[in-house]
């Protein structure tokens, strides 16, 4: 991993001083060994504060609707999730690709930064974490552990169907293994429930939204100029935070980006209520892909289901 940082960091300084580009938007250390913050690097002296870790979580892509007006091309680090998000915003015409130039980088898997800090004494600081194989090594100022990495994975990574970017004007570190076919095993137990448990599940889910919007804004499928949920007139949704309105929130938002999600498990990850939208969200891309038999948004140039119309789609009217 501090290879592929150097690499890193040595390709962002080039394409800065070429004038390649004007701006990369990557990574930079946060407050502990487990976070990483989105960092805007425009000069040499912030090319060091680059880098990449297992905990590099956040996707990027949104940030590019920031620079949608303006001249020079625009870098941006991209593992294998964020890039299928950089290609829907391609595809649906939200930043202009003439400008864009992606830096694509092996990713080995992300990892849950609050189950790894959950193994750690409470008392002990955590100094450093090492990636090693298939291990993680925690190094506090009280000695140092493993932990079983596979154990520690992000959900969204243990089924990933794209370890290399699928868009990547340069690439940085060693080829990933290949891709992996998602088993939705989740969704298989969550089809199993009867009509009435699954109502109840959702109803218990959806009280805990406080309306907070952290799912809509940072979903790069979430590209609208004006939000729905944003407009006065007409009023499609009241400003009361209660079950009827939360449900019309969240049913509403997974249907505008169903066809268009590519999973890249950031609805889930900043929810402050915990609500699984991720499951939401699968199941209805499960639903698209075997209906439509097209494959996760953002993979190839297949345009969005729910924006496109071919003769074999399914028609129940027949």
């Amino acid at each position: 991993m501090i290879k592929l940082v150097e690499e890193l960091r040595a390709e962002v300084a080039r394409l800065l001083a070429d004038g390649e580009v004007k701006l990369v938007i990557g990574y930079e250390n946060g407050s502990d060994p487990t976070r990483t913050t989105p960092l805007f690097v425009k000069s040499a002296d912030q090319v060091q504060r680059l880098t990449f870790s297992p905990f590099a979580i956040n996707n990027l892509a949104k940030y590019l609707l920031d620079y949608q007006v303006g001249e020079g091309k625009i870098g941006i680090i991209a593992k294998g999730c964020d890039s299928r998000a950089i290609v829907r915003l391609l595809q649906d015409k939200q930043f202009p690709a003439e400008r864009l130039m992606v830096i694509g980088v092996s990713c080995p898997g992300q990892l849950d930064s609050r189950k790894v800090l959950a193994q750690i004494d409470p008392l002990a600081k955590l100094e450093r974490v090492e990636l090693k194989g298939e291990e993680v090594v925690l190094v506090t100022d009280r000695g140092q552990f493993s932990l079983k990495k596979a154990d520690y994975l992000m959900d969204k990574c243990k089924e990933c169907e794209t370890p290399r970017p699928v868009l990547s004007h340069k690439f940085i570190g060693p080829e990933p293994p290949a891709g992996k076919t998602p088993a939705y095993e989740e969704i298989a137990r969550y089809e199993a429930m009867s009509p009435a448990e699954k109502a109840a599940f959702w109803d218990k889910q959806f009280e805990k939204c406080i309306r907070c919007y952290a799912c809509r804004n940072v979903c790069p499928a979430c590209n609208c100029r004006q939000c729905c949920f944003d407009q006065a007139e007409p009023n499609w949704l009241g400003k009361g935070v209660n079950a009827s309105e939360n449900h019309m929130f969240q049913l509403t938002r997974a249907m505008h980006v169903a066809g268009r999600c590519v999973d890249c498990g950031e609805c889930d990850r900043v929810c402050p209520m915990d609500i699984p939208l991720r499951l939401l969200n699968r199941k209805v891309l499960k639903d698209i892909k075997e209906l439509f038999s097209v494959p996760t948004p953002g993979i190839d140039d297949t345009a969005p289901v729910l924006g496109a119309y071919r003769a074999a789609d399914p028609d129940e009217f027949h």
